[in-house]
């Protein structure tokens, strides 16, 4: 009985010392009075991380890059990373990149545009974005945006803006043709240029950049080749895909065609104000850059496909090769955040990635015409394949010299239904 008596005095104070023992992870600070105050826990080791070093490539006009130079410099004055910021030329090409990364010369971060990211990622040049990206992607940003990052079962890149096409048109020279609305669906389409061929005073029905390929394509998608036909491939020549062409054909008598790097935009605005251009096809950001006070715009709702407009965008992605992905993805969260975003569409006029901002478009300025279905839908999602880029490029050539007549109608369907098995 004695000796059980021991071992229970000898758990009690057992128990006791190790009560008075500090823990490996804090201390006890004696101050000045002689009392002992609350433990005060030290960092882990494995929680004490060096400032990175990182280097963000982006390709730009001035006016953004000075911007991002600003919230760069800005995120440099809160936290301890260096980042340097660099504009690539505006004649540096994917390609050129893509060698860059070959060779293992890549920025850290790179300001990629969206068709792209399927060709980086399934080269082995991309970190997929949950390895440096803490915060939700899928419900915070748009789907369309965020379904052109996806590829392999992963996401590889963090939406940055969107800058989708968008009809700019002249409601006074709308209504001299007899509608109240502009064109809405292949049908309305139809009508407008069967009236537009009566009136014989209008130069031009449609202003169009057909050197952007996907200008091309939501014409195309507009003109019925969004019609719904069960086809895993944009390339091939159903139904609807020959009713878009045939109506191209008919109306390309009627385009201005244009190339917005060689002539300035605004030119193609003022030629809408002066009532010598009825609608014109464009980015969000060039209509909000440069819309004349007669000007009115809309994107068309999808069609039964779920295609309506391309939305081109633009998105933040990290090389497989980065030494620094952890504080390059905490750049990236900075740079993409809700305020940040805010401010970007003010300056640029290129739309915020994020759904929130949409819930209150006044307050954040989004434009009235900016239709719900961009929140929601996934307008642009075309078939994962890493050749999209040489194939849309391809199309746009195509497409260029059917509308300056070197093809005819049949020859033009020929050589886009080849399309994809020219890329593989």
């Amino acid at each position: 009985m004695k000796r059980r008596n021991h071992w229970v005095l000898f758990a009690i104070l057992l128990l006791a010392l190790i009560n008075l023992s500090p823990s490996k992870q804090s201390t006890l600070i004696r101050n000045e009075e002689g009392t002992i105050p609350e433990p005060v826990s030290l960092p882990s080791p494995q929680e004490v991380q060096e400032p990175g070093h990182f280097r963000v490539a982006v390709q730009v006009n001035e006016g953004e890059f000075l911007r991002l130079q600003q919230m760069n410099y800005e995120y440099m004055k809160q936290h301890a990373d260096q980042v340097e910021l660099v504009n690539l030329p505006p004649d540096a090409s994917h390609l050129t990149l893509l060698q860059q990364f070959e060779l293992g010369e890549s920025p850290d971060v790179l300001l990629l545009d969206n068709d792209w990211i399927r060709k980086f990622a399934s080269s082995g040049y991309l970190m997929p974005a949950e390895r440096y990206y803490s915060s939700p992607l899928s419900g915070e940003v748009l789907s369309a945006s965020l379904s052109q990052n996806e590829w392999n079962g992963y996401i590889w890149g963090v939406p940055f803006d969107t800058d989708p096409y968008v009809f700019a048109y002249n409601p006074d020279l709308i209504k001299e043709l007899g509608f109240d609305h502009p064109p809405k669906s292949a049908d309305d389409w139809e009508k407008l240029l069967s009236a537009f061929k009566k009136q014989g005073r209008i130069p031009s029905l449609l202003a169009v950049d057909l050197t952007e390929p996907y200008a091309a394509l939501s014409l195309l998608w507009q003109f019925g080749g969004n019609m719904a036909t069960g086809s895993p491939s944009i390339f091939e020549i159903t139904e609807g895909m020959q009713r878009g062409i045939r109506f191209m054909e008919e109306i390309r008598p009627y385009l201005l065609r244009y190339n917005a790097q060689a002539q300035p935009l605004p030119n193609v605005w003022k030629r809408m104000y002066d009532g010598e251009v009825v609608i014109c096809l464009a980015r969000a950001s060039e209509i909000s850059n440069g819309r004349h006070p007669r000007m009115e715009a809309f994107i068309p709702e999808p069609g039964t496909t779920g295609k309506s407009m391309w939305n081109y965008g633009r998105s933040f992605v990290v090389s497989s090769k980065s030494g620094s992905a952890d504080s390059a993805g905490a750049w990236i969260a900075e740079i993409t955040a809700a305020g940040r975003q805010r401010e970007w569409h003010e300056i640029t006029g290129h739309l915020p990635v994020l759904k929130s901002l949409y819930f209150d478009f006044e307050r954040n300025k989004i434009p009235a015409w900016v239709p719900a279905s961009l929140v929601g839908s996934k307008s642009d999602t075309l078939p994962v394949s890493s050749m999209l880029p040489e194939q849309m490029e391809h199309f746009s050539r195509l497409s260029m010299d059917f509308v300056n007549g070197e093809f005819e109608l049949e020859q033009y369907m020929k050589e886009i239904s080849q399309i994809s098995m020219k890329n593989k």
